[in-house]
């Protein structure tokens, strides 16, 4: 559960992964940092208070949108626009450390498990980052036996995702699941989905 004051915990938050993607010097755009977030809930079994929803780039999440730019304009992070990629750039501001400050507590928390999720996932790319937030989006509303079975599972990411190799898609099934049944403290078998 989050702390005291939901937001100031889901601001915490925010700031923490502009934070660690500035010390490991990853660029974090709009669309990696809604990957993250999400990795840190489904992965990280961290209630961030996000509710997420399947949009064409994979798991959105409204409000997160909305308090990335309150933040923002609270100077807590900088957002600018990189034209020659294209993209948005997320950055420290001035404030980041307050956002942060205040929702100390929650962050404290569940920073191992956030820093668990960004060691594993948070030097991926957006592109990267959409494949495999979305292997954790069907993690939570697939049919389990779907989730359990990789073949299906690849099938169903493959549809979703047709601009993805199935080598890349089979390779995202299994570390998503691996990062999964460690986490779980499982000594499941995973075999990879070509039975190799």
């Amino acid at each position: 559960m989050m702390g005291g004051n939901r937001k100031f915990d889901q601001f915490a938050l925010v700031a923490f992964v502009i934070v660690q993607s500035k010390q490991a010097k990853q660029k974090l755009g709009k669309k990696a940092l809604q990957k993250k977030v999400h990795l840190i809930q489904e992965l990280g079994a961290v209630d961030t208070g996000y509710q997420f929803a399947f949009y064409s780039y994979g798991p959105y999440s409204v409000s997160l949108a909305g308090d990335l730019d309150v933040i923002a304009k609270s100077g807590g992070a900088e957002i600018s626009y990189d034209r020659s990629a294209n993209c948005y750039e997320i950055d420290t501001s001035e404030h980041t450390g307050r956002m942060q400050e205040r929702g100390r507590e929650f962050v404290e928390k569940n920073k191992a498990a956030i820093e668990r999720v960004l060691e594993s996932f948070g030097e991926r790319s957006a592109k990267d980052l959409e494949l495999v937030s979305t292997i954790a989006y069907l993690h939570r509303h697939a049919p389990r036996e779907e989730f359990d079975d990789n073949g299906e599972l690849a099938k169903h990411v493959m549809d979703l995702k047709p601009r993805y190799e199935k080598t890349d898609v089979e390779k995202a099934v299994y570390e998503v699941k691996a990062f999964l049944s460690y986490e779980n403290g499982t000594e499941a078998a995973l075999t990879s989905v070509g039975g190799q």
